[in-house]
């Protein structure tokens, strides 16, 4: 089994831990990062703080924008890393929730890694195909 990360800005990684937590219960091996109004530095503490127990474990960490604060902290800590490794930018529900599940499947983390990498941040409706349903 993998762990899961999510560090962002301001509080949207425990709500998405939240939101996970009301789909699928209790989930082992998730920790939430937020980077709050406590400054880098305290920020910085809290993500050795977390990542420290998982160096030796193959991980996916997903942050909210590639660049950002988090993302950037991370991906310096990222040559230290003693096991597999993967770290996103523009983290969204579904690519969390696919996560999840899979690993709930027992896939492994690079089954993973291919399927998230695949999926499309946006899904745009179509009222064509909208229309041809329903006349179906």
């Amino acid at each position: 089994m993998f762990n899961v990360i999510i560090a962002t800005h301001g509080n949207l990684a425990t709500e998405f831990e939240r939101v996970l937590k009301s789909f699928f219960g209790k989930i082992d091996h998730l920790k939430a990062i937020n980077l709050g109004d406590q400054g880098i530095n305290a920020f910085s503490q809290k993500i050795d703080q977390v990542i420290a127990p998982n160096m030796n474990e193959p991980t996916i960490i997903f942050c909210d924008i590639a660049g950002g604060t988090p993302f950037n902290e991370l991906a310096k800590r990222s040559m230290n890393w003693h096991n597999q490794f993967a770290l996103f930018g523009g983290v969204n529900l579904p690519v969390l929730v696919e996560t999840l599940n899979m690993r709930m499947q027992g896939k492994n983390m690079n089954e993973v890694i291919v399927k998230i990498t695949a999926m499309s941040a946006l899904i745009r409706f179509n009222m064509e195909n909208a229309k041809k349903a329903e006349d179906e």
